[in-house]
């Protein structure tokens, strides 16, 4: 089954899987190439300053590139192991402050699930009204006096006062396949695995990381990476979706709650006692994803501060020697994933400096930039979009860099000295005002917008002689003008993108495109009345997923996205409506009833008095 999430391109690479190793070793090798002649005989004559600053981005491109076809080198399909019958499974879902209808449409996938197993609702925010929803939702209702070490003391202080074998760990907003648990119990079979892992996946299609309805800025990692880290045994607890074995956490003394990443910080302490991890390839939970740019930022300060706080801890991949080497190296990759946006940071700042000053990181000839320049970064670009499989394209990849370039930036010092972090809960529900104030949260991004613009303008004058800046030499003054306006163009995207300027969804088809001979998706249809939908999961793409109703509504849970298993058919994923899953239940008297649309006017534009008969039957 085919799905929006990997573009045409992606599927063809997953196809010829031979063309997309040679590709990738092509490029590696010309980077390696290109760099020895950038270090060796580029810089004589160039400004030391803007020498060194390019490279240093340089080079972390060759790195990021080489580990991504480390992770994409091979993506074998997921394979249910057989659902061993009889274990002792407990379902736990973390609550602080969100919204009824949200936990209500997560605990009804909970009362759904297949195999057996027993729900409970963890509240930290000691709130009446979650206790009643847990009652009507045939769920244990558990709280606790404090709210020390947040959601990791949350799952602690829980640990025993339940005893299942078993923990699916879920948090509010992210509502659980019917066959979820039948998916991962198998891999318990293995006395040594502690958790494994499924991916995240998103109903509300309108959410700041959707950039086109379908592909979201996590899919990259959920279905390229993640495969390639449970080759090299390094998958990790991503805070949600995940199965794990209680009797490990009660080994390692819990949940860590030195830092505010802990899920991360957990795994490599569970490796670090002889645990193991996997990662199961298939979509089994449906989560909310933030709505506007504040909910994003903040989710992602968040992670970034905790994860690079590792490194001051025994668990640091630097120090665990515990791991075996491939484990650390996996690891340390994707703490050093955050260096991407801050090197998006001295790209501009380095192209600024050479718009404004006319000093160049490098002086060579026109022959040298051709054969050497030009092809490297090429070669650098479309390797790296080909392996991302379809899941991450060019500009989408410049524009989160973008949004997250701030954030990242100052996040880099909690690798030194962490400090004093607090864990705050991402917003369920947006304000999603766009326009301006969301504009102006990206400081950084605007202060870059002005340094390129400007330097762009004054050389652009410079080509017709009018211009007040240092001149550049030679071919310089004609391509460093198109590089800034290159910049610019990307973020411009970035800024006028509709969840961040408009404070709508991502991009749609036209319906006129849609006509000529576009594929038409089928809509996902929200039960009314209810807290999910009911029918076949799939995204609209004219509706943007509904999740305008799913927010605000508990509906419009999607199935979108999940691989179908080698012996079994799509009909499985169709199955997975949540509505039908929890028997038409669950909690319709907590949540207020959708008004009744009235029946829509036929119209019969060719004979007007029957359709004026016709409105006033209506009336």
């Amino acid at each position: 089954m085919q799905s929006d999430e990997q573009t045409p391109l992606g599927r063809f690479f997953d196809r010829h899987l031979l063309l997309l190793r040679s590709f990738a070793v092509g490029a590696l090798l010309w980077g390696v190439g290109y760099l020895t002649w950038r270090i060796g005989w580029s810089g004589a004559g160039a400004s030391p300053v803007a020498f060194a600053m390019l490279l240093m981005t340089e080079l972390y491109g060759l790195w990021a590139l080489g580990m991504l076809a480390w992770f994409s080198w091979s993506g074998p399909p997921a394979v249910r192991p057989p659902a061993t019958p009889g274990r002792e499974v407990d379902v736990y879902v973390c609550t602080y402050d969100e919204p009824v209808e949200v936990v209500a449409a997560t605990l009804a996938g909970c009362r759904a699930l297949s195999y057996p197993h027993t729900t409970y609702l963890l509240d930290d925010g000691r709130r009446r009204e979650m206790e009643e929803l847990a009652e009507l939702a045939g769920a244990r209702y558990l709280t606790r006096p404090d709210n020390s070490f947040a959601k990791a003391g949350n799952i602690n202080a829980a640990l025993p006062r339940t005893d299942g074998e078993l923990i699916l760990m879920l948090d509010a907003d992210h509502v659980p396949m019917p066959d979820a648990l039948d998916a991962m119990v198998g891999y318990f079979d293995d006395e040594r695995v502690a958790l494994v892992q499924s991916p995240h996946d998103f109903f509300n299609h309108d959410s700041v990381q959707h950039y086109v309805v379908g592909r979201h800025e996590q899919s990259l990692f959920y279905r390229v990476v993640c495969p390639g880290k449970n080759r090299h045994g390094a998958a990790y607890w991503c805070g949600s979706a995940a199965l794990m074995r209680r009797a490990a956490l009660l080994e390692i003394g819990g949940v860590a709650t030195e830092t505010i990443a802990e899920d991360f910080h957990t795994t490599i302490r569970l490796l670090r006692y002889g645990w193991t991890s996997r990662y199961h390839d298939e979509v089994l939970v449906q989560g909310l994803a933030p709505h506007d740019l504040d909910g994003y930022l903040l989710q992602r300060d968040r992670w970034a501060r905790g994860n690079l706080a590792v490194f001051t801890l025994p668990e640091s991949p630097l120090r665990a020697r515990e791991l075996r080497p491939l484990q650390r190296l996996s690891y340390f990759a994707s703490l050093a994933a955050y260096l991407a946006s801050p090197m998006r940071l001295l790209l501009l700042l380095t192209l600024g400096l050479v718009l404004w000053t006319g000093e160049l990181p490098m002086k060579v000839s026109l022959v040298a930039l051709a054969a050497l320049w030009l092809p490297a970064v090429a070669l650098n670009l479309t390797a790296g979009s080909a392996l991302a499989r379809g899941y991450m394209k060019i500009g989408e990849t410049a524009h989160y860099e973008l949004l997250t370039m701030e954030i990242y930036t100052r996040a880099l010092r909690c690798a030194i000295r962490p400090g004093h972090t607090a864990f705050k809960v991402t917003p369920k529900q947006g304000a999603d005002s766009g326009g301006l104030a969301a504009v102006r949260k990206l400081h950084l991004v605007l202060a870059c917008a002005l340094l390129v613009a400007g330097g762009t303008a004054l050389r652009l004058l410079d080509l017709v002689g009018a211009g007040p800046l240092p001149d550049l030499p030679g071919v310089a003054a004609g391509i460093v003008p198109v590089l800034g306006l290159i910049e610019l163009r990307r973020i411009a995207r970035t800024l006028r993108a509709r969840p961040v300027l408009l404070g709508g969804g991502p991009r749609r088809r036209s319906p006129r495109r849609r006509q000529r001979g576009g594929r038409r998706p089928r809509a996902r249809r929200a039960a009314r009345g209810g807290i999910a939908p009911r029918g076949p999961a799939r995204a609209s793409r004219r509706e943007g997923g509904g999740a305008r109703g799913s927010r605000r509504g508990g509906g419009a849970l999607l199935s979108r996205g999940r691989r179908p298993l080698p012996g079994r058919g799509d009909d499985r994923r169709d199955r997975a409506g949540l509505a039908d899953a929890a028997d038409g239940v669950v909690l319709r008297g907590l949540q207020p009833r959708a008004p009744a649309r009235p029946p829509a006017r036929r119209r019969i534009p060719r004979d007007r008095g029957a359709a004026r008969n016709l409105d006033a039957a209506h009336r």
